[in-house]
């Protein structure tokens, strides 16, 4: 049996509005990914599983990597169809697929993640085979499932330091993943963000960051339009990430 023919799909509308584009009227990557993300915590707080129902048992979602195809960029104003569901999960990952329709069914974006729990106070993680069970029919398995392995790169084009604020701090006492895409678009010209835009898009959470953080932003651009991101702190990676561009 295929792991997803018992997973419950969650579907909700969505709209994007005006706020979640950028300057060339794109969707921002960290609003795409934001909309795909309420979608399950949606989900899951029917089962008292969302991020503030885990934080009352000490617990907390934390993202390890995402895979994500860009058929076509939702529109502004755009009527959709985003839908979500648990796939499977192993002694320490969960893994969930979502995507987003259009009116007429037509797939415009897909994306699988692998999630695990930590212990918020710990900052460990904890067996997710153990803290949950039987969650929208997502199967137990045995195998970890496999993304894009990637390696930074031995030199840049362009680094920054990135400065933490209280806003960019979420419920698990850490910087929101979503802000990550916007500090990694950023490293970019703007003539290049006006003239291209995403079409595929890999990402690895490797060590989180938090107030105390004081990150640097590395961007390394190919002759293939391929922009290689990474973040690290006192020389320590946390986060690397590989986006594919084509022409607008």
């Amino acid at each position: 049996m295929d792991e997803t023919e018992q997973a419950e799909v969650f579907t909700e509308d969505a709209t994007f509005p005006f706020y979640f584009a950028n300057f060339s009227g794109d969707i921002r990557l960290s609003a795409l990914i934001d909309v795909m993300l309420l979608a399950s915590e949606d989900q899951l707080k029917l089962k008292d599983a969302d991020s503030r129902s885990m934080v009352k048992r000490g617990l907390g979602w934390v993202v390890t990597q995402y895979h994500m195809d860009l058929k076509k960029m939702p529109e502004l104003g755009q009527k959709l169809k985003v839908s979500t569901r648990a796939t499977s999960y192993n002694k320490y990952f969960f893994y969930r697929d979502f995507w987003i329709d259009d009116l007429d069914g037509n797939r415009l974006v897909t994306l699988e993640s692998a999630f695990v729990i930590i212990d918020i106070k710990e900052r460990k993680i904890v067996s997710a085979a153990d803290s949950l069970k039987d969650l929208f029919g997502s199967r137990e398995i045995t195998k970890i499932k496999k993304f894009a392995r990637m390696k930074e790169p031995e030199d840049f084009d362009k680094k920054a330091e990135q400065h933490i604020g209280y806003y960019n701090i979420d419920v698990n006492r850490h910087v929101n993943n979503s802000f990550y895409f916007d500090w990694m678009v950023d490293s970019l010209d703007i003539e290049f963000i006006a003239t291209h835009r995403i079409k595929s898009m890999d990402i690895k959470y490797d060590k989180e960051l938090n107030l105390e953080s004081h990150p640097e932003v590395f961007v390394k651009m190919d002759e293939d339009l391929v922009s290689t991101h990474w973040i690290k702190t006192d020389n320590k990676l946390n986060v690397i990430a590989k986006f594919h561009w084509e022409n607008k």
